[in-house]
């Protein structure tokens, strides 16, 4: 098990040394749990570069079996430490950056109240997929992202249906028309590509092609701060989620368009089949579907 987490830290980091001091290990005790590693497995694990290491291939491959192992002992331990009731519970939650809201933040501040010393670490990602990725790979215990992964390794329950729209500046000439046409959209400049909720999923290059996106002006912006400043300085409009620019709608620096483009994408909350959640990770969930729910 030591030797199979030395193989795992290294090959994240891209640095023995950097490995070692998260490990607590001097850098020659590490290479010898990684040479031991590699000795038992009979492949080289890492190529030795001028400054790091790379992890090979075959490395690669055996970590995406192993890394489950791992997370399985992990989540054991949790499991029989969690007999214990004065043990601190603390969780991982990854989720997509736009999904940091009020609501979503009310929910993990009430459950996480409720424990003494909890603490609940957050890991903002791009991409859905990113989610999952570390979902199976056991980097984080709960996951909120755009669509059902149909993956066998993950279940997932539905917890609500996000609003997203097209807004622009109250100062943008789409801002003082009665209802925009796809015409006028396409004659505009766009903050991030139209539909560009998740690159990686199944929906984006067909959403593309079915609505005649391809030749549109985008300028490419991931974060949703720049992005929603970019909209609100008049350089563009944008398909934003509801949530993110509630407060810019509602003091007028913001303005919804009324275009085709509405709609409503759904939100679900992911975790590892089979893996030891926890109370706290349960009354998240719990609460999560609720305060949708109400709403």
């Amino acid at each position: 098990m030591s030797g199979l987490n030395a193989v795992s830290v290294a090959a994240r980091l891209g640095s023995l040394s950097r490995a070692a001091d998260m490990l607590n290990l001097s850098q020659p005790a590490l290479s010898r749990r990684i040479t031991e590693a590699e000795r038992l497995i009979g492949v080289p694990l890492f190529e030795r570069l001028p400054r790091g290491v790379k992890a090979t291939d075959a490395c690669l491959a055996f970590l995406s079996h192993a890394e489950i192992a791992l997370t399985s002992i992990d989540e054991g331990i949790s499991a029989a430490l969690c007999i214990n009731n004065n043990t601190i519970q603390n969780l991982s939650v990854g989720l997509l950056e736009v999904f940091c809201d009020p609501v979503i933040m009310a929910c993990c501040r009430k459950v996480v109240s409720k424990y003494d010393g909890a603490k609940i670490d957050f890991k903002a990602m791009h991409w859905s997929s990113e989610v999952s990725a570390d979902l199976m790979s056991g980097r984080i215990k709960l996951g909120i992202r755009y669509r059902k992964d149909v993956s066998s390794q993950l279940e997932s329950v539905w917890i609500a249906d996000d609003p997203v729209i097209v807004a622009c500046s109250a100062s943008h000439a789409l801002a003082r028309r009665d209802s925009v046409t796809i015409k006028d959209l396409q004659d505009s400049r766009w903050i991030g590509a139209p539909m560009a909720i998740d690159r990686a999923n199944e929906y984006y290059q067909e959403g593309l092609r079915f609505l005649g996106f391809e030749d549109w002006q985008t300028s490419e912006v991931t974060s949703i701060f720049a992005r929603t400043r970019l909209i609100e300085a008049g350089f563009g409009v944008a398909l934003v989620r509801r949530a993110c620019v509630e407060e810019e709608l509602q003091r007028g620096s913001l303005v919804e368009l009324r275009t085709p483009l509405s709609m409503s994408i759904p939100i679900f909350l992911a975790w590892r089949r089979g893996a030891h959640l926890g109370d706290m990770a349960e009354e998240l969930i719990s609460e999560l579907r609720g305060r949708h729910e109400e709403g």
